[in-house]
């Protein structure tokens, strides 16, 4: 048995032997940099493909193309990777090839050159060969036409217009086909969707595309070369067109693309349709990008302008909602404004900018009006805006009706919705009892119980007299307890910070509360006496220590806040201060404040707001 065993095992060590050898000898062959084009001659809107190979050079720097004159060059997304291995002699060579695509297309036709390019790749610049390129002219008006029509003459800036792009596509004929010209669909299917440059019709035609049908098709007379009326396909796509710029409506940056069918064959298909058919088998890119229309942008004049009116062009109605109508001098006040459009043409409700309030003089007569406009929120025709306000005064018990301004196409002037008045209820310190905000009821009396006294002290505890006369034994093998219990209790240490970081990470409000403290201490460093940046800073504290959000708290809210907890001293005294920091910051007088009372206030909010 022996005896048979030591062959194999030579064997086996033979192998692993040899295994090692040709691990071993793995190696990569020197990297090198190549370029490669799919043409150097093309049509416009017919891109040409430049790669750029690195083969075995991992540390190279991303290549980048200069820009061009009169040529876009874009690239087309990451690098794509290839490895592979080859065994020769018994050593393997491991090959790796990266290559970066770039598309290359011309706005007109003409010669073009690249230049060469300067390629790092493993510590060595390579350069290439300037690179030459010719572009031909691939418009067609004899095989297709695009028009831009249903525009009106003159219009104005901000306004939107329907549109309609008709595509003229003359049919291909062959006597192969059952009627001589191909189908309205095989046609469209010939136009290169995705390479086209849609403009203003790009969110119709990516409905359409994306819903798999094809736009609405007629069959028009369209004259040919020889002055004759030809049968043409006119495909319609119709949208609205935002006008943004004063001027002539400039529409030549669309651009139309298809490879036009140049010859039909036969083709069989085992599997799927093994019988012949028609299919084409030649094809040239041909282009059309519409003529300029007739139409004239103008800008809403200026005479007549109203000071509110924020560039909203069209037709609407206005409606202002308050939220709360029951408030202090300077506590905030929600307005909720809604914008609902009545063009006939519809307007692009993304653009639409709130009213400028802070020049509405009924309005900053009585409230403080921020100079920044809120974003807003589109829903259906309707867009909503929010803006807060703050009454300067106790004479501030009505919200006029707010003016929306809008500029009038129809009848070429300046007009304005008017919302409703809102009544309103302002107190110049308008105390809270803290036992009916949230439904908190007063704090009852702590109740106690009756504790009978027992005579001789800790003495008393205690019966057996040797016990107390008894001395406590020295404790022996301290340091086996101390080995013991130490990792035990650094195990215990770290797997509570480990989770209270965790807590952190999953609650944040467990960690602003920790650092309420520190960051309301930092706040009234930096209030520099500024009765506004106090009342801010108290409040997120309270926001911070009872993880309520921080932006939007009012004085009311906080109060409320602090008055859940129970202690109603405490809720009335932050009421104060803060009714008369807000006093002073927003209706002008002096804050009657004194600093110690704030740091005493502040000192009690630490202790007991938890």
């Amino acid at each position: 048995m022996s005896t048979r065993c030591v062959p194999y095992c030579r064997w086996h060590l033979l192998v692993l032997a040899l295994l090692a050898v040709s691990w071993c000898g793995v190696a990569s062959s020197a990297g090198t940099v190549k370029q490669g084009l799919s043409s150097t001659e093309s049509w416009v809107g017919s891109p040409i493909v430049l790669s750029l190979i690195f083969e075995n050079a991992p540390q190279h720097d991303q290549p980048m193309v200069p820009d061009v004159p009169g040529l876009s060059i874009t690239s087309t997304g990451p690098p794509s990777e290839v490895s592979s291995f080859q065994w020769s002699n018994g050593n393997q060579t491991q090959q790796s090839t990266l290559t970066y695509q770039f598309r290359i297309d011309a706005a007109n036709p003409g010669h073009y050159t690249i230049p060469a390019l300067v390629l790092n790749a493993d510590g060595v610049a390579y350069s290439t060969e300037p690179i030459a390129l010719h572009f031909r002219s691939s418009a067609a008006t004899n095989l297709l036409l695009a028009e831009i029509q249903g525009v009106p003459d003159t219009a104005w800036v901000g306004d939107t217009i329907p549109a309609t792009l008709r595509i003229l596509i003359k049919p291909f004929e062959d006597e192969q086909l059952p009627d001589r010209v191909l189908s309205t669909s095989d046609m469209w299917r010939q136009v290169k969707l995705d390479a086209c440059q849609w403009g203003p019709f790009l969110k119709r035609i990516t409905t359409i595309q994306s819903q798999r049908k094809f736009p609405p098709v007629s069959v028009v007379q369209v004259e040919g070369d020889t002055g004759k009326p030809e049968r043409w396909y006119a495909y319609d796509i119709k949208a609205t067109i935002p006008l943004l710029v004063a001027g002539p409506l400039d529409v030549t940056s669309i651009l139309i693309g298809m490879n036009y069918p140049v010859r039909i064959g036969r083709a069989r298909d085992l599997f799927r349709n093994p019988f012949s058919s028609l299919t084409i088998t030649d094809s040239r890119p041909i282009t059309a990008t519409p003529k300029s229309t007739q139409t004239i942008v103008a800008p809403p004049p200026a005479t007549g302008r109203p000071a509110t009116w924020a560039g909203a062009v069209g037709d609407y109605s206005f409606r202002v909602t308050a939220s709360p109508t029951d408030v202090g001098v300077g506590e905030p006040i929600t307005l909720t404004m809604t914008v609902t459009d009545r063009s006939p043409q519809g307007a692009d409700l993304d653009l639409l900018q709130a009213p400028l309030l802070h020049k509405d003089p009924s309005l900053i007569a009585h409230f403080r009006v921020p100079e920044e406009r809120p974003g807003g929120v589109v829903s259906g025709k309707s867009k909503t805006f929010t803006q807060t306000i703050r009454p300067t005064s106790i004479e501030s018990t009505t919200i006029a009706a707010i003016p929306f301004a809008f500029f009038n196409t129809t009848s070429g002037e300046y007009q304005s919705s008017l919302s409703s008045p809102v009544p309103l209820t302002v107190s110049s310190a308008k105390r809270v009892d803290s036992t009916a905000i949230g439904g908190v009821s007063a704090v009852a009396e702590p109740t106690t119980d009756n504790v009978t006294e027992v005579r001789g002290g800790l003495l008393a505890n205690y019966t057996n007299a040797e016990q107390l006369l008894a001395r406590a034994k020295p404790m022996r093998g301290w340091w086996l307890v101390v080995v013991l219990l130490v990792p035990p209790l650094a195990w215990v240490l770290a797997t509570g910070l480990l989770n209270r970081v965790n807590a952190d990470r999953n609650d944040p409000r467990r960690g602003r509360a920790r650092q309420a403290a520190r960051v309301l201490a930092a706040r009234l460093a930096e209030s520099l006496e500024s009765p506004e940046d106090t009342a801010k800073a108290i409040r997120s504290f309270v926001a911070d220590r009872l993880g309520l959000p921080t932006a939007g708290l009012t004085s009311v809210e906080a109060v409320a806040a602090v008055a859940k907890l129970g202690n109603t001293t405490l809720g009335n005294e932050l009421h104060t201060c803060l009714a008369t920091l807000e006093s002073a910051s927003y209706a002008g007088g002096q804050s009657h404040v004194d600093p110690e009372a704030v740091q005493q206030l502040v000192k009690q909010l630490e202790e007991h707001v938890r």
